[in-house]
């Protein structure tokens, strides 16, 4: 089962400063959380991203999984040392600790499995995956996938799924039952001037548009 997880505001660790550790940290940087990163020395990549101000770098050696006990408040544990038995050690603490846990060289063993993503201008996610079996398959699959999914996706898809966030959030407090909120969300889709100021790049129009067709349909 392929599951999307929510960490807007969460706290993220990532245990080993590799590569491998680098092309995770490079995963979460649009999920809006925290992101720390544990590790004796840093890679180039990650020098910048603390520089920047991305993530949090704390240099130590990583002797053994009791480094999870410096950290209150985690949600994900990412172990991506390059020590495998000390990788495992990281998953069984964190697993007992009740986080979501995940080690870059043993998916099997993890909590779950990384999917290969195509993104979408940070606003639409397709993935790929083996369920673990294969890391590269999935990302063979995903380079044929997204050539056809980008020339499939328009620009006025992107912009729907941002007016929808909107509506949705707007409809919340204005109409009562959730079946009668898919019902106003699903009339914004099939609206000609909705649509037409979408075409249009009038996203401010649309919004007011919405809030118009919302008033409306209380009175209904």
């Amino acid at each position: 089962m392929i599951v999307d997880l929510n960490l807007n505001r969460k706290h993220v660790l990532v245990i080993g400063g590799g590569d491998e550790g680098s092309r995770k940290i490079r995963g979460l940087l649009d999920q809006d959380c925290k992101i720390t990163v544990v590790c004796d020395r840093l890679n180039r990549d990650l020098h910048q991203l603390r520089d920047q101000g991305t993530i949090e770098v704390v240099k130590t050696k990583i002797k053994d999984s009791s480094i999870l006990d410096n950290y209150d408040n985690l949600f994900l544990v990412l172990a991506a040392t390059n020590d495998k038995e000390l990788n495992r050690k990281i998953v069984e603490k964190a697993r007992a600790m009740r986080l979501f846990v995940y080690a870059v060289d043993d998916p099997v063993f993890s909590d779950f499995s990384y999917a290969s993503i195509i993104n979408i201008e940070g606003i639409m996610q397709v993935a790929i995956s083996t369920a673990g079996r294969s890391p590269i398959m999935s990302r063979r699959v995903r380079i044929k996938a997204e050539r056809m999914l980008r020339k499939t996706i328009k620009k006025t898809d992107i912009e729907n799924v941002k007016l929808q966030e909107f509506a949705r959030a707007a409809a919340k407090s204005e109409i009562q039952t959730v079946e009668e909120r898919k019902k106003f969300l699903y009339s914004l889709i099939k609206n000609d001037r909705i649509q037409n100021l979408i075409k249009e790049g009038k996203t401010e129009d649309a919004k007011s548009t919405t809030l118009e067709l919302l008033r409306e349909w209380e009175k209904e």
